[in-house]
């Protein structure tokens, strides 16, 4: 099954483009599209290592060979089992040569008449990272581009597909136009949450090289096109991350396409009637950007030191589940700004609730976005059971205001897991709290929603 997303494109974004880059254009619309088969190699839903590690291999067994050869763990390799049985590792960029040298092809294609020099030097940096590995002196390139319209990202970048370790990178690509307007509001909004959560001395990136983009995409392939992500934050190692920056990416043409067909739906599906006729569908799809962008901004705010070593297969689980809760949390910043009012702020917490369904719906699909969908439901029942949350036609809540306390509840709980928690007691919560019940009470209401 294809791992290809195409989105439509209004001319207007189009005629922002210079006419050089509307000549590289198709050179990176085609090259992002070939990671398809890269990553379809690597995807393999039967297995929690999908196709990165041998399928009979257990995880002790990995982490014995990883002792003696750290390649074994590296996230640019597939390991492989010899005939004697022991556990090899390949980059890679030889794995996969024969179907990356086209796109490396491509890239450099592009490059030869790309004009922007800070963009050209990343094509042609992007195009021998495929073929030679060196992935972090893409990354670099790629965080230096200048005034450029066009954002393009093709390479192994998320570790979700390896449900094993979370340590295997899967192969991805994007083309997008950057919208200025919409990333100029974005970096607003940014600048407000950082200056008010004041500094966290373990936090793995300052402000100061934290950056915003926002664009509409042309087309999502590999991983991406799989788990059609509305926010990303690349690169995905601390050490880039924290020596040269990041970039929160926003993709307007992802949360258009799901809340027009899942979080819209959900809404209507499964809040109690009398609660929905408080709020329209225009306040509920702003509450919606409000919430990818917070959730976005939440989850670079709260990157820690040693979070990843110390949280191991749980780390992404509490780091989504944070992202929601301490979202929402920070979002009172926007509020007392003047930025957003009440009712907004509202929308945005029905809206949080509807991406936790929406999770759920797509997991029938496909589990490659399972942990988001764990994280979720961490949050989901930790808000039933303090009564938060009620059930009864349908969801609603008794009081804005107990709603948003247990919010801000859960974000200090997740922000010390992540900051300084022990693998344990984060164990510990989780298992008091993490069930899928609560969704499959409401699979007969969500069973008119059809998966993306």
């Amino acid at each position: 099954m294809t791992s290809v997303k195409t989105f439509k494109v209004d001319q207007g974004y189009l005629n922002k483009l210079t006419a050089n880059e509307k000549k590289i254009l198709p050179f990176l619309i085609e090259a992002a599209k070939k990671i398809d088969k890269v990553f379809l190699l690597q995807e393999n839903n039967n297995f929690k290592g999908a196709n990165f590690y041998p399928h009979d291999a257990t995880k002790e067994e990995i982490e014995e060979a990883a002792a003696e050869n750290s390649r074994i763990l590296s996230p640019f390799t597939v390991v492989e089992r010899e005939k004697s049985g022991k556990l090899i590792d390949i980059d890679y960029h030889l794995k996969y040569s024969k179907l990356l040298a086209p796109i490396s092809k491509l890239l450099h294609q592009a490059s030869a008449v790309c004009e922007n020099k800070s963009f050209k030097d990343y094509l042609e940096i992007l195009a021998g990272s495929l073929r030679g590995g060196s992935y972090q002196q893409a990354d670099i390139a790629w965080l230096n581009v200048k005034k450029s319209n066009l954002d393009v990202v093709i390479g192994p970048h998320e570790r979700y597909s390896d449900k094993l370790l979370f340590v295997k990178k899967a192969y991805q690509g994007s083309v997008g136009i950057i919208d200025q307007s919409q990333t100029q509001k974005a970096k607003f909004i940014r600048d407000i949450l950082y200056t008010t959560t004041g500094y966290r001395p373990h936090r793995i990136a300052p402000p100061s090289i934290v950056e915003m983009q926002v664009q509409r995409c042309f087309i999502f392939a590999g991983f991406l096109g799989r788990a059609l992500f509305s926010r990303q934050h690349l690169p995905s190692d601390d050490d880039t991350t924290e020596r040269y920056g990041s970039k929160i990416l926003g993709y307007l043409s992802a949360m258009d396409y799901k809340f027009e067909k899942l979080i819209y739906p959900i809404f209507r599906a499964v809040f109690e009637k009398s609660f929905q006729a408080g709020y329209s569908q225009d306040l509920l799809r702003q509450g919606n950007y409000y919430y990818i962008l917070l959730a976005a901004i939440a989850q670079q705010l709260h990157r820690y030191h040693n979070s990843r070593t110390r949280l191991k297969e749980l780390f992404p689980v509490i780091d989504e589940a944070n992202t929601v809760a301490s979202g929402i949390a920070h979002a009172k910043h926007l509020v007392l700004k003047g930025v957003i009012n009440q009712k907004e702020l509202e929308a945005t917490m029905i809206i949080a609730i509807c991406w936790m369904f929406s999770e759920w719906v797509l997991f029938k699909k496909t589990n490659i976005r399972e942990d988001y969908l764990r994280g979720d439901a961490l949050t989901f029942n930790f808000l039933i059971r303090q009564g938060a949350l009620q059930e009864k036609e349908g969801i609603s809540w008794p009081n804005f205001a107990k709603m948003f306390f247990e919010m801000e509840n859960l974000a200090v709980i997740f922000t010390r897991f992540l900051e300084e928690g022990g693998y344990l007691e984060t164990q510990e919560f989780l298992a008091k709290y993490l069930s899928f019940d609560s969704f499959k009470s409401f699979a007969k209401r969500l069973l008119k929603i059809k998966p993306l």
